[in-house]
């Protein structure tokens, strides 16, 4: 398996593997599109790694170099997958022990993401690699 950062090229790829799980019929969809994923190319929003085997994409990290202006050392990752048949492989460890290494390049102290309460496995995947809640929300909706 390898490792790299993501390329113009990847983008079909990466939207096709994480679509079933962030596209538009699940409920942890947000807005998961192709041309979501590109902004990822832009150095100054933030970057993608990947892991592939045998020349396919099997998983993927996604992150926001800025989380807001008014935390400039914080960064937000707003996706990471993995194939179901690589899971408990390491690749999702490994894919942010890379990320945490390119944030301190950058200068960031403080990684941050945000996942659905109900979303069990990515609640124990942050946390045995060493994420802690640190609030709770809730988003609120009304029909008008």
């Amino acid at each position: 398996m390898k490792y790299r950062y993501i390329k113009k090229s990847d983008i079909i790829s990466i939207f096709l593997l994480g679509k079933p799980h962030f596209g538009l019929k699940t409920e942890y969809s947000w807005d998961w599109s192709k041309e979501k994923i590109k902004q990822y190319l832009n150095k100054s929003f933030g970057f993608g790694i990947i892991c592939t085997d045998k020349n396919s994409i099997i998983g993927f990290a996604l992150v926001q170099n800025n989380y807001s202006s008014q935390k400039p050392n914080v960064a937000w990752i707003t996706y990471v997958f993995v194939a179901k048949r690589y899971e408990h492989k390491n690749i999702g460890s490994n894919l942010l022990k890379l990320v945490f290494s390119k944030l301190k390049d950058i200068g960031k102290t403080d990684l941050i993401t945000d996942i659905y309460v109900k979303n069990k496995s990515s609640l124990d995947f942050f946390q045995s690699n060493k994420f802690r809640v640190k609030e709770k929300w809730f988003i609120l909706s009304r029909k008008l």
